[in-house]
């Protein structure tokens, strides 16, 4: 009966966990506030996927929003099957040496509606184009490679609108990565600035769960936290939230050890009996199949471990080893082929690849174990052994995987670079971290290159002293900028980090101990004394022949601390008492996992570390290795003798010292007070001359605009006089209504150096209206939206001569079918003016003097005088001459604050 209800609870997560995870996360992204962001993964299925981050710039009052579209992973694969197929991953881009430069994402500014429809994209910048290198063995000499831009703007705009509008209607498949309906993309929501649901599901139930049970079985995943809890009564319900496919291992104490294939969206329910899990074991659920298989492969690898024999260096067989591994692979595909388009395509790949890379990784450890010799008999390395012995080896890291998280994948890795550096070092002779650096780059690439140098980098910085971590900076920079992997590039941060913090005459990164037994060891105790800190993560009598150096020392002057890790499986030492007796020595024993400790210290198993402070606890030296290795003693030795000269000062000494520094400092803060008058004393004279030299600018623009005002006055008085001239009586009358209204309102104007660019459109309104009585035009003001014509300040009457110009020169013969345009608008801190009309234009003959009027010239002496605060103001005048058509066109650029 409860099993039953297990399985109902399953069937129903199944058909409802992608609607009830969107029905929660509907109001989260409508509540979205700038600063808010989300990640989704795009898989096209055609060998491309793409790891997009938007980022929330502005909500528009219309509702639309505003967003930073940042492409921060782009993977390709174009795979051709019977050639050669070619690939890229900017995660893991071609290394560049010596690389002043930072990752190039390419990014896009994006604008859409409230369902998610684009309504502008445009790219940051230029995109340089990424080199594709083959992913697949090559059979026959030379090389392809391929360039090609990393996305194109239609691309991404196609991709990035199927995303918004997944989310604009409440796509339930954005939480499970499936295949969206009338798309060839599948699309995850896997990270956010505010919580989102888990999207997978396992749960179950072990029945008679018994006390032996409970305590054997685990359920485990690396990638995803570790071990998962099992209720006392057999049950468990797990959520996960995870990007990409992960191994969950179903494993016990025996035999049992199943690796279960779970991707994102996942509901699956595992039920057995813990009297015989393996053949009680049922699934139901999405990716029930797929564990199927998973139990098979486990019955499988369980059968060859079982048959597969201990390698002994002095009576191996090399042919007998093939055999068994041909028989092995036999094996497996029989079961493999069985599940053939029954199970996910990425599934299937993802058992076939963990079982080649765990034959090869197999292969390359019996190389270790043999000495990389064919036989027991001989006596050259690599040589003669069977045709295509080493192709598995060598053509596998080339491959681009999506299981670059998994440990046997990494297994091999590792076990591969251990087998190159034999191959080059029968050439080279060198081994370790500047031997293994440029084998990297000249036999990998992509991911394996980059773990390569990770691991290396950061192997080495764990073996160095600061001093010799600074000959690594360049190689350490180097992967920081080219690899776009944080869980490759996070560990050798945290350990360029910690040694960072021990440069010498630096205080201790580290001030106390914890001890295995809860006590904590404060080190600043042994302040006043040269202290030398041990760090044993050895077996106890390891650190034996530190017994004499230790005596050699004067317990007034040495401490030496000695902290032995606390590990219950090696031997009991003998030393202990021997130390604890000495009186320069406090012998402690610390746990293996010290938080505070391991982020302060880099210390692995098999460790002898020691580290020299002087008597106030500065550093001297670090991570001096002291295992059993007497030509190391000299490090120790002449490390000792500067902490011991750093405190080796007379009182004398000390008194000449201070009395240097005192006067110094005087010399130092009389000389800092006669500076500091002769700075404000220059700055004062400087602020007069300034000011003087604003004044007389700003009455040279009183003076001009003095000269304007009658100008405009004059022409005024003429249009009135020819409108009596003409009898026209009554529109003399308006005129002169209109121009008492404008004459108040420019000698308002007349005394402000500045007004708005209302109250300037304005008066050039009115004057508009004035000549339109005269000359019958029509005339339109268009303002641009981004411009603020309340807030804007101009130059008065700066506009009425381009205005007074146009209809003068230009409309007055055209009568009615004169037309004046006036458009104003922002570029970026400039205000531009564009007075065009449709008149006479300017005729080669007259331009000169059409362009040289008297209004014109007081425009360009005041923009003369704006340039000479540093701004760029403008005028151009041009004619619009083509053809039949005709007028004029003056821009007037006024610079703005």
């Amino acid at each position: 009966m409860k099993r039953n209800k297990i399985l109902s609870t399953a069937v129903f997560m199944l058909l409802w966990l992608p609607q009830l995870l969107f029905a929660q996360q509907e109001d989260s992204f409508s509540k979205m506030k700038p600063g808010d962001w989300f990640e989704v993964r795009v898989n096209d299925y055609n060998g491309y996927l793409y790891e997009m981050k938007y980022h929330l710039a502005k909500i528009l009052d219309n509702g639309n929003r505003d967003y930073n579209l940042t492409f921060e992973r782009i993977r390709i694969k174009l795979l051709s099957p019977g050639s050669l197929s070619l690939g890229y991953d900017s995660y893991y881009p071609a290394y560049l040496q010596s690389n002043n430069e930072t990752l190039d994402k390419p990014g896009f500014q994006l604008q859409v509606n409230k369902v998610g429809k684009t309504i502008s994209m445009k790219a940051d910048k230029d995109f340089q184009p990424v080199l594709l290198n083959e992913i697949t063995a090559r059979k026959k000499s030379g090389g392809s490679s391929a360039e090609m831009s990393p996305v194109q703007l239609e691309t991404a705009q196609t991709i990035s609108e199927t995303v918004t509008t997944a989310i604009g209607s409440h796509h339930s498949q954005l939480f499970n990565g499936g295949k969206l309906k009338d798309s060839d993309l599948s699309i995850l929501l896997f990270g956010a600035s505010f919580p989102l649901p888990k999207n997978t599901l396992l749960t179950g139930n072990i029945s008679n769960f018994k006390n032996g049970t409970q305590q054997q079985l685990s359920l485990y995943s690396a990638s995803n936290g570790g071990y998962f809890t099992i209720a006392e009564d057999g049950s468990f319900k797990i959520p996960l939230s995870i990007k990409e496919p992960i191994d969950v291992q179903l494993y016990d104490e025996g035999d049992l050890h199943i690796s279960l294939f779970v991707k994102p969206g996942d509901t699956l329910t595992i039920t057995a009996d813990g009297n015989n899990i393996e053949e009680s074991l049922r699934f139901l659920g999405k990716g029930a199949r797929t564990a199927e298989l998973g139990v098979q492969m486990g019955k499988i690898e369980r059968k060859i471990s079982a048959g597969t024999k201990e390698v002994d260096p002095k009576s191996f067989s090399t042919a007998d080893f093939m055999t068994q591994q041909q028989k092995d692979k036999a094996t497996f595909e029989n079961v493999l082929n069985t599940y053939k388009g029954q199970i996910p395509e990425d599934a299937w790949n993802y058992y076939y690849f963990k079982f080649t890379f765990e034959q090869a990784t197999k292969k390359l450890r019996f190389l270790s174990r043999t000495g990389n010799l064919s036989t027991p008999g001989s006596t050259e390395i690599f040589k003669d052994f069977p045709t295509d012995f080493f192709l598995s080896i060598d053509t596998l890291p080339i491959l681009m995987i999506d299981q670059t998280s998994e440990g046997w994948y990494q297994r091999f890795l590792h076990d591969f670079d251990l087998y190159l550096g034999d191959k080059v070092g029968m050439v080279s002779g060198q081994f370790g971290f500047f031997a293994s650096y440029p084998r990297s780059l000249t036999f990998l690439k992509r991911f394996p290159l980059y773990y390569s140098l990770s691991e290396s980098l950061k192997q080495e910085l764990v073996n160095s002293t600061w001093k010799q971590a600074q000959s690594l900076k360049a190689y350490y920079e180097d992967l920081i900028r080219n690899c776009g992997d944080s869980i490759l590039t996070n560990p050798v941060k945290q350990n360029w980090k910690v040694i960072s913090a021990w440069a010498p005459g630096k205080a201790s990164p580290l001030t106390s101990l914890k001890l295995s037994d809860g006590k904590t060891l404060d080190l600043k105790q042994f302040k006043g004394k040269t202290l030398c800190l041990t760090f044993n993560f050895h077996y106890p009598d390891n650190i034996k022949h530190l017994i004499d150096r230790i005596k050699k020392q004067d317990p007034k002057k040495v401490h030496f601390v000695i902290a032995q890790i606390d590990q219950k499986e090696f031997p009991k030492g003998t030393i202990d008492s021997i130390l604890k007796s000495l009186p320069n020595v406090t012998y402690v024993e610390v746990s293996r996992d010290d938080e505070q400790r391991d982020k302060a210290v880099l210390l692995d198993f098999w460790d002898v570390k020691t580290f020299i402070f002087d008597s106030d606890l500065k550093i001297v030296d670090d991570n001096i290795d002291d295992s059993y290795k007497p030509q190391n003693d000299h490090l120790f030795e002449d490390a000792l003798k500067r902490a011991m000269i750093t405190r080796q000062m007379s009182p004398e000494k000390k008194a000449a010292l201070i009395r240097t520094i005192g006067w110094s400092a005087c010399s130092i803060f009389v000389s800092f007070l006669v500076g500091l008058w002769i700075y404000k004393v220059r700055v004062a004279n400087l602020k007069k001359k300034e000011l003087m030299k604003r004044q007389i600018k700003e009455l040279e623009i009183k003076a001009i605009r003095s000269q304007m005002n009658p100008h405009f006055l004059f022409n005024a008085l003429n249009s009135i006089q020819s409108l009596i001239n003409n009898q026209q009586y009554k529109e003399a009358n308006v005129y002169l209504q209109k121009f008492a209204l404008l004459m108040r309102r420019v000698l308002n104007n007349s005394e402000k150096s500045f007004v708005t660019l209302s109250d300037e459109l304005e008066a050039v309104e009115l004057y508009c209206e004035l000549e339109k009585l005269r000359f019958d035009f029509t005339f339109s003001i268009d303002i641009r939206k981004e411009v603020n014509a309340d807030l804007i300040e101009i130059p008065g009457m700066i506009i009425q001569p381009l205005v007074e110009n146009s209809i003068v020169h230009g409309l007055a013969q055209k009568g009615t079918a004169g037309a004046l345009k006036i458009k104003i608008c922002l570029e970026q801190i400039y205000l531009k003016i564009e007075v065009t009309d449709n008149g006479l234009g300017l005729k080669k003959e007259s331009a000169d003097q059409s362009s040289n009027g008297f209004g014109l010239k007081l425009v360009r002496e005041r923009l003369n005088l704006l340039n000479a605060r540093g701004a760029k103001g403008n005028l151009i005048l041009s004619s619009n001459l083509e053809g039949d058509e005709s007028g004029t066109s003056a821009v007037l650029t006024i610079p703005i604050d």
